[in-house]
């Protein structure tokens, strides 16, 4: 089966870069569907499953979503599976942008919204130096000058990644995805999985409901 993870901040564009681009992916004959974590509403989910597309959505709660991405891998695979996927991308929204939830075998996108400030791919260092592909999102909401600093800026943090910039409205761009979903390694999940970052072991004492202490 073949494996993408898709990452990047909440409401960075994630789900409608993949709704055209998986558009894209079905009229070459995969199977493909997505397996979502978010963090408060994964309600997102019933947007594929109304395309057509099998889906599963997971609400993360307390936990960030890229820690529970990594929890539910096996669920994930177990799902997909059952459902006989050719192609299973998981959709993850991390919050604290100090981790990656990419796995070393599998396809690495790091999805970075156009509407962030030209500071906001150092902020996404580890997760933008991580991925195999870089997708700058809401590029329709930039000017010609300040995507060309943005898509240089993700070039100096990995210069070896694949970038594309989309437009989430008209889906332009988003052959050049479709296809690196199409290019994904073809893989057997592994009882353990190496990751290409080492994740955070802590977790928030504010975002669990801790008290804040005076």
């Amino acid at each position: 089966m073949r494996i993408a993870v898709v990452a990047g901040p909440p409401a960075s564009g994630k789900t409608a870069l993949l709704l055209h681009a998986l558009e894209r992916v079905r009229a070459k004959g995969l199977v493909a569907g997505v397996f979502k974590l978010d963090a408060v509403d994964a309600s997102d989910g019933e947007l594929y499953s109304a395309r057509g597309w099998p889906s599963m959505s997971v609400c993360a709660g307390d936990v960030c979503p890229d820690h529970e991405a990594m929890v539910r891998l096996g669920d994930a695979w177990n799902w997909a599976r059952g459902v006989g996927l050719d192609l299973l991308v998981m959709e993850t929204a991390g919050l604290c942008d100090r981790c990656s939830p990419f796995l070393r075998r599998a396809l690495a996108i790091c999805v970075v919204s156009g509407m962030g400030s030209l500071a906001a791919p150092e902020k996404l260092k580890t997760l933008v130096g991580c991925a195999d592909t870089v997708v700058l999102a809401r590029a329709e909401l930039l000017g010609p000058t300040e995507r060309h600093i943005l898509m240089r800026r993700l070039e100096t943090l990995n210069p070896e990644a694949r970038r594309h910039w989309v437009n989430g409205l008209t889906g332009e761009g988003c052959d050049g995805v479709a296809a690196e979903l199409l290019g994904a390694p073809d893989i057997r999940l592994l009882d353990i999985e190496a990751l290409r970052a080492t994740l955070p072991t802590g977790y928030c004492h504010f975002c669990q409901g801790g008290s804040v202490g005076t």
